[in-house]
């Protein structure tokens, strides 16, 4: 596949596409979508240029999906988990669920935000985020979807945090809507163990072009959020819901939150903010040689998964996983190609730390995903 694509892509750069292609090509996709199971198109603006679908196709056909790309959709299951050992690590096997956030918790717990295609055994609404105390054996639920959304919609995208009162998840959700023109609206929530809370979206559409651009959205501090779009990141108060600020961005970045910093990264690191202030800022040190050495580890393909664990970013790459901490670069240790198929790791799958020095991450397998632990 590797050699293939690579081929694929020479040829691609040879090729002029008029504006009349560029209709019919994704007008194709649009009703290959649903069959394929490859794309996630009809988030995607209905003009957008052929060289953005082609970029879109090479990422998800190779070994490099884009989170809210990907369409696997199944039923997580809460109490028949099956956990296997497999070459150096070992694969906790919790469903087939599309995971959006893995989150290590302060007392040793770990979380992850799933789409809400399953109806939780406590309620009858749609489970969106389950906690595990016992590394991925066994699975509750903590957050669901509440009254009042609309059940209909499914969630493409989100982030978790601990806030301070309990766990707590912000969520993109694409609910069904027969006035509107493509049939469906995009809504912004914050949802906690016992209520929810809608964001007004008006001026976030209206500066990416449209709700089918908004791709991806995650937390900066106790008060922002970022609402990543195909090509800027809005910065979001959600106390005034209002965009503070405008980032340049595209579909090769990421979004890392270190403890004082928030970061644009791919490559390089393309933007660095004080995470209260939000005034720019030189990264921390060492850390821009951080994220271009993992680039490079990962084959120099797609930006690697990141997450931060107390004063530490950690990282998983082809080679192996990292860490940063203190202006010194550690290898931790090597990674079993079984974990991910001898593939590269794509940088918006789920990455966590926890405290007992385990890794966590999500990869995609065959009609799903699976969540794997790996020891230090």
């Amino acid at each position: 596949m590797d050699e293939y694509m690579k081929k694929y892509r020479e040829q691609l750069d040879k090729v002029t596409l008029s504006d009349a292609a560029d209709q019919a090509i994704l007008d194709d996709l649009l009703k290959s979508d649903a069959k394929k199971g490859v794309l996630c198109m009809k988030r995607m603006k209905r003009n957008i240029s052929a060289a953005m679908i082609a970029v879109t196709i090479i990422i998800a056909s190779s070994v490099t999906v884009f989170a809210g790309v990907a369409i696997h959709r199944a039923i997580i299951k809460s109490t028949k988990v099956e956990s296997r050992v497999e070459g150096f690590g070992v694969t906790a096997n919790v469903g087939e669920s599309y995971y959006y956030g893995l989150l290590a918790g302060d007392a040793g717990g770990i979380y992850v935000l799933t789409d809400n295609d399953y109806d939780g055994a406590l309620t009858d609404h749609h489970a969106i985020a389950w906690k595990s105390t016992d590394q991925g054996n066994t699975w509750e639920e903590v957050l669901s979807q509440p009254n009042g959304m609309n059940i209909e919609g499914y969630l493409f995208a989100g982030d978790l945090r601990e806030g301070k009162t309990g766990i707590e998840a912000i969520v993109i959700m694409e609910e069904e809507n027969d006035e509107a023109e493509e049939g469906y609206v995009n809504r912004v929530y914050r949802i906690t163990a016992d209520s929810y809370v809608e964001y007004d979206m008006d001026e976030v559409y209206a500066q990416l072009g449209g709700q089918e651009h908004l791709w991806s959205v995650k937390y900066v501090n106790d008060h922002i959020i970022a609402l990543a779009g195909v090509e800027e990141c809005l910065l979001y108060d959600v106390n005034t819901q209002k965009v503070v600020r405008n980032l340049p961005y595209d579909l090769t970045m990421g979004c890392l939150k270190t403890q004082n910093q928030f970061l644009l990264y791919g490559k390089e690191i393309y933007t660095c903010l004080d995470a209260e202030t939000l005034e720019e800022q030189e990264p921390e040190e060492g850390l821009q040689e951080f994220v271009q050495m993992m680039y490079e580890k990962n084959n120099n393909e797609v930006l690697p998964p990141m997450a931060v664990w107390k004063d530490t970013v950690v990282c998983i790459t082809k080679a192996g996983i990292y860490e940063h901490k203190a202006g010194k670069i550690n290898q931790i240790r090597q990674v079993s190609d079984t974990v991910n198929y001898g593939r590269v790791f794509n940088g918006l799958l789920p990455f966590c730390k926890t405290r007992d020095g385990e890794y966590y991450v999500c990869t995609f397998s065959g009609t799903g995903m699976s969540l794997w632990k790996l020891k230090q």
